[in-house]
């Protein structure tokens, strides 16, 4: 447990990444970010939300998302 804590101290809490390499200043200008990716999962989720934010205390609503 001590070991897996250490590890995610160690991780950029932006891209997941070593955060000794990613916010080195020599690591400037090396990255480069692909096409986005859609979570479908979560637009599913979204549309839900959006659909219910009148009803009161929308934000306690619990949701659950299932492939078909």
């Amino acid at each position: 447990m001590l070991a897996l804590a250490a590890w995610r101290a160690s991780r950029c809490p932006h891209c997941g990444r070593d955060i000794a390499e990613c916010t080195d200043p020599g690591s400037e200008g090396k990255y480069t970010a692909g096409l986005p990716h859609r979570c479908h999962a979560t637009t599913a989720l979204l549309i839900a939300q959006d659909q219910h934010q009148e009803t009161p205390q929308a934000g306690a609503l619990m949701w659950h998302v299932e492939k078909r």
